[in-house]
């Protein structure tokens, strides 16, 4: 199971995981990351032509990110506002998308020599990063990807009312889904250093 991180202040996209049984798919640039799909190479080693084609290849990609942890000080931080949004288990159930395990490097060196290089630039950040464990999903000329739902935690600054209201929610339309609020005392403080 992977977690999607995830805010409560916009209910819409928020409550669409469990109705639609679905994960917003980006494209690169609109990611968080100012660096997402950088890549260095040797001068002269690429035309600009070359460099066009893989800006061109990138575009075709829109992407989920996932963790594979659930108690990560800082993912609550930065994507569940700040301990009071929800983080949710889910499986991809897409056979179109394809799921990556990031690689965290010290350099986004350009590797000539892969089959995809616009997804292997999108599956390489830098390791500052790591804390994150992310997965990543690909998916080609759509803005969604099909999943399972299987857990809902909040976090541990969520409001009673608003939990209420989700777990009203996510039941009615995934009603094996299990849910429960994060502890402090679960939460991963080795995982967020260098």
């Amino acid at each position: 199971m992977l977690y999607k991180y995830r805010s409560l202040s916009n209910m819409e996209f928020a409550l669409d995981i469990f109705v639609r049984k679905r994960l917003y798919a980006a494209e690169f640039k609109s990611l968080n990351d100012p660096m997402e799909g950088s890549y260095t190479y040797e001068s002269g080693t690429l035309r600009q032509w070359q460099v066009d084609a893989i800006f061109s290849q990138k575009n075709q990609y829109r992407l989920t990110a996932l963790s594979e942890t659930e108690t990560n000080m800082l993912m609550w931080s930065y994507y569940a506002d700040s301990h009071s949004g929800m983080a949710v288990g889910v499986e991809i159930n897409d056979s179109a998308a394809e799921l990556v395990p990031i690689e965290y490097v010290r350099d986004l060196g350009l590797e000539h020599d892969h089959d995809d290089v616009a997804k292997r630039i999108l599956s390489k950040k830098f390791r500052l990063w790591r804390h994150e464990r992310e997965q990543r999903v690909f998916v080609r000329d759509r803005s969604f990807v099909k999943v399972r739902v299987h857990e809902l935690i909040f976090g541990v600054a969520a409001k009673k009312d608003t939990k209420d209201l989700v777990t009203k929610i996510a039941k009615k339309f995934c009603p094996e889904i299990s849910v429960r609020t994060l502890e402090r005392d679960e939460l991963d403080w080795e995982g967020t250093s260098e």
